[in-house]
């Protein structure tokens, strides 16, 4: 199977390493075997052959961008609190909670040579991780959101990192893109009955190709679902389990 259309534009024009597609996103790191965005889920993730980690952005009291999926930390880490009414310097004091800084996760990944894309959360997190990119040159990134204001609001400052827009189910994903100005059209059905890997349609990606953006997909852990989502034309794929795409194989070359 041949790569999606203007991808290899795409690789040139944001500076992305060359190789191989779909990228292997990993899904708040490797997160069916270490905490969710944790920096040990990250390193174990890279360790897995992930090209990317996918994470999440949190806002503290004091303006620090932090990694986590939930403002509250009861999901994860079992204390009933929130990071938004918290300073970073009492975030990083909690006993058993291992909620990183987005630069402390942004330097690991140089470390790596992994790449990052970043789903914003909490409204004024997105022009900050740009700021911390652009500080350091960290051009392997890439930031979107289900709120179509914040990729908006990347756009319209004149980001120049690729955008994405997550789409959830039933959701028109040409409208939200146009709406946000997304380079990358996210579809997040993984719920999206048994087989949601047809409703990634030939008219559905022609239509996104046409308009020069480029397809992630949804995270996936089933491997009947995840083989016939790496033979389909798209930049990456989510997954909680990055191991799962290497045993799989990658359908293309970028050149």
């Amino acid at each position: 199977m041949s790569a999606a259309p203007g991808l290899s534009d795409f690789i040139q024009r944001y500076a992305w390493p060359a190789g191989q597609t779909p990228l292997c996103i990993a899904h708040r790191g490797a997160s069916d075997h270490a905490v969710e965005n944790t920096l040990a889920a990250f390193r174990m993730a890279s360790a897995l052959g992930a090209h990317m980690w996918e994470l999440d952005t949190q806002l503290t009291r004091d303006g620090v961008v932090v990694v986590s999926h939930d403002d509250h930390l009861e999901r994860v880490f079992g204390v009933d609190a929130h990071i938004s009414e918290m300073t970073a310097d009492q975030l990083a004091g909690l006993d058993g909670v291992a909620v990183p800084t987005f630069a402390a996760v942004a330097a690991l990944a140089r470390e790596l040579g992994t790449g990052l894309y970043i789903e914003l959360k909490a409204p004024g997190t997105g022009l900050k991780c740009w700021q911390e990119l652009k500080d350091h040159n960290q051009r392997f990134a890439a930031l979107g959101s289900f709120d179509t204001a914040q990729v908006r609001e990347l756009r319209d400052a004149g980001c120049d990192f690729p955008l994405a827009v997550l789409v959830g189910m039933g959701k028109d994903p040409m409208a939200l893109a146009e709406e946000a100005g997304a380079d990358l059209v996210h579809l997040c059905w993984e719920k999206d009955g048994p087989r949601p890997q047809d409703k990634v349609t030939v008219e559905l990606r022609d239509s996104i190709f046409r308009s020069q953006r480029q397809i992630v997909l949804w995270h996936e852990e089933r491997a009947d679902i995840l083989k016939d989502m790496i033979d389909l034309p798209v930049l990456g794929i989510c997954t909680n389990r990055p191991e799962m795409m290497q045993a799989g194989g990658v359908s293309s070359d970028i050149t």
